[in-house]
Order: structure tokens, then C-alpha cells, then sequence
């Protein structure tokens, strides 16, 4: 049904922020590649290329920011994202319990 398609597409691919911003919280600052491993993992099926154009965009946006560790790059959320991940979460359950 594609009405179910859009809403898999708008909840999953569409908001990739929450998954980054979810992984980072849960294990704390990564490299790019291990952040496109998970993303991976949770079967999202992004390209190489496509996911450190999306951590750029996310550096850009405010969500991420980048630390350097022993001469390389990685990632972290950025104080900002914590806050709207909240809300965000927040509305979810609103949304959830409106729907149930």
C-alpha cells in the first residue's frame, strides 16, 4: 500500500537525524563509517557517498559537530539536537498514544 510506504519512508529515511542522534547518544562520539555501519545495521540502505553527504549536511544543520580524536575526525551530537531529540521523542509518544 503506498500510503504505508510514504509514512516508512517519512519515519525512517526522511528523519535519519533521530537514528544518528540516537545511536551517538547511546554510544557516544563515532567515526563516519561506524555511524553508516549502524545506520546499516538498523537496515536503512544508504551508500557510502550518501552517508557522510548526510553527516555534512547534519554538521551544517546544527545537529552534529565534529572532534577531532588522535588525528581523526568524529562525531557528536550537538547540545541543540539533544534538545530538539527530546521533543522530538515527546511528540512520537504523543502521536502513539493519540493513535492507540
Amino acid at each position: 500500500m503506498k500510503a504505508y510506504q510514504r509514512f516508512k519512508r517519512c519515519i525512517g529515511k526522511g528523519n535519519l537525524w533521530l537514528y544518528v542522534v540516537s545511536l551517538l547518544n547511546k554510544k557516544g562520539p563515532l567515526h563516519g563509517y561506524a555511524i553508516i555501519q549502524e545506520l546499516r545495521k538498523l537496515g536503512f540502505n544508504i551508500s557510502t557517498v550518501y552517508g557522510y553527504v548526510l553527516l555534512k549536511r547534519m554538521v551544517a544543520d546544527g545537529v552534529l559537530i565534529e572532534v577531532e580524536e588522535g588525528g581523526k575526525k568524529l562525531y557528536a551530537a550537538s547540545p541543540q539536537a539533544q534538545e530538539i531529540f527530546k521533543k522530538a521523542i515527546e511528540e512520537l509518544q504523543d502521536l502513539i498514544k493519540a493513535l492507540t
